[in-house]
């Protein structure tokens, strides 16, 4: 039997709302305010490598990187190796990439203006060019080479030492690039361009085991009322087996919402969505490009636990079996409540009906963001941050549930208890996760990068506040 929850049940009081943001050749959706933190990828021993900018004054951001051994060591120097500089309006958080390259090092991305412009000048009429870079930094935290690159949506490994790069280029098309461990292009500088809807607001992407990439798209229709949903496929020699527009995996009418993607560990992928706000469906696509489960996506039927749920933003993880795990917030018990709920590879649903319930906090506000990612061994670590009703009191939470749906941390782990407003999370490679955190800043003053590791126990390894990569 599972044991009651108790660590995080939130009081819903407002909705956190999204705001489109228009900058650098880049149309994405956003959350309000802008937030500041680094980005942190596990090593897979233990130890991480985290990428951070600090604010010098006034509009200057120096972007470092700095490598963490297992034991909580800071390895490139007390403040990490200064990767580059520029000069910016806003905080990076969503400009910031780091993957590891398998070699003790990693792939950094860092995007700024070359030289202080007029800031009154709208964004594309600044005359001085923002530029993306992107920047290998080897073990000894030696810079091994840098290139200039269009502005970047997300970036993952290409398991071979190298990265695959989907860039929105200044003429807003979708090109999937592939960066070796030398700095080199197999795809071309260009890359392969990919169909890209009228108005992409949700892209993400999963290697596919094999050198190549599989893209997941959630457009807008042509009558602009609805999203629909496409999959494509990028192979290892950069061709496309599943055609130039993918597979059509959501009809327009059905309006998805927030598409999430993993590897399925055979080639395929599996897909997640929200439909409205009513219900959530999973997908699982084989190499060849097949649709495995039922038509439109399986739906869990979250509709049936109470009227109007009101669901928000599923995560999705691996289980390590060809299945997927699905995270999600919603309104059932009239406050908002994280759950998750397991489908094996064969698209059964294996947990409760309604789901899991991960969290149980009382609180007056809402919380952003909820990260999550797989222990490992078919089981869950997911993360989000709090602010207590009676006291007030912010701070960052982790849980861990088991292949069983079982909690395995009791009440939960508290990473910590400042005032930040976002944070990231990685495996650690042994059962556990590290968080990465930034605090609030003040005007012309850099807020704090932390980063924390909890092992596979729910133990804190690297001291009560983890460790603080900027002065």
């Amino acid at each position: 039997m599972r044991k009651p929850i108790r660590f995080c049940t939130i009081a819903l009081t407002f909705v956190l709302l999204s705001t489109t943001i228009f900058s650098a050749g880049c149309t994405c959706l956003m959350p309000s305010p802008m937030p500041y933190g680094p980005k942190v990828t596990g090593d897979g021993t233990g130890g991480a490598t985290a990428v951070y900018e600090d604010i010098r004054g006034g509009n200057q951001h120096d972007f470092y990187a700095q490598r963490i051994s297992p034991t909580g060591d800071t390895l490139w120097g007390e403040t990490g190796v200064l990767i580059g500089s520029g000069y910016k309006d806003s905080d990076s958080f969503f400009d910031l990439h780091i993957v590891n390259d398998g070699s003790g090092g990693a792939f950094a991305v860092w995007s700024a203006y070359t030289s202080e412009p007029d800031w009154r000048a709208a964004p594309g009429q600044r005359q001085i060019p923002y530029l993306t870079h992107l920047t290998r930094v080897g073990l000894e935290g030696n810079m091994l080479w840098q290139r200039e690159i269009g502005a970047i949506y997300h970036m993952i490994s290409d398991g071979s030492g190298g990265v695959i790069i989907a860039s929105i280029s200044e003429e807003q098309q979708l090109n999937i690039l592939k960066v070796d461990s030398e700095g080199n292009y197999p795809w071309g500088e260009d890359g392969v361009q990919l169909y890209f809807g009228n108005y992409s607001s949700s892209l993400h992407m999963t290697g596919d085991g094999s050198g190549g990439a599989i893209i997941v798209q959630q457009n807008l229709t042509q009558t602009a009322t609805n999203f629909e949903i496409f999959v494509q496929k990028v192979s290892s020699d950069g061709s496309l087996p599943w055609e130039q527009k993918g597979i059509h995996l959501y009809p327009p009418w059905g309006n998805a919402e927030e598409v999430r993607i993993i590897n399925d560990g055979s080639g395929g992928a599996i897909v997640a969505w929200q439909v409205e706000s009513k219900d959530i469906r999973v997908q699982r696509v084989d190499a060849n490009g097949n649709v495995l489960w039922q038509q439109d996506g399986l739906p869990l039927e979250l509709n049936k636990v109470a009227e109007g749920p009101f669901l928000h933003t599923p995560l999705l993880v691996s289980d390590r079996t060809g299945g997927a795990i699905v995270i999600w917030e919603d309104l059932r018990r009239g406050l908002a409540s994280i759950y998750a709920q397991k489908v094996d590879a064969d698209g059964n649903i294996k947990w409760q009906p309604s789901g899991e319930e991960v969290c149980y906090i009382k609180t007056n506000s809402s919380f952003w963001p909820r990260t999550a990612v797989s222990d490992g061994s078919g089981g869950v670590i997911i993360a989000c941050s709090y602010k207590e009703a009676e006291t007030n009191k912010k701070g960052l939470l982790a849980q861990k549930l088991d292949p069983a749906g079982r909690v395995v941390w009791d009440n939960g782990v508290v990473v910590t208890e400042s005032d930040h407003i976002t944070h990231v999370i990685s495996s650690d490679g042994q059962g556990g996760a590290i968080v990465a955190w930034g605090s609030r800043k003040s005007m012309f003053k850099s807020g704090r990068s932390y980063v924390q590791r909890i092992d596979s126990n729910g133990k804190l390894l690297w001291g009560t506040e983890g460790i603080k990569l900027n002065e």
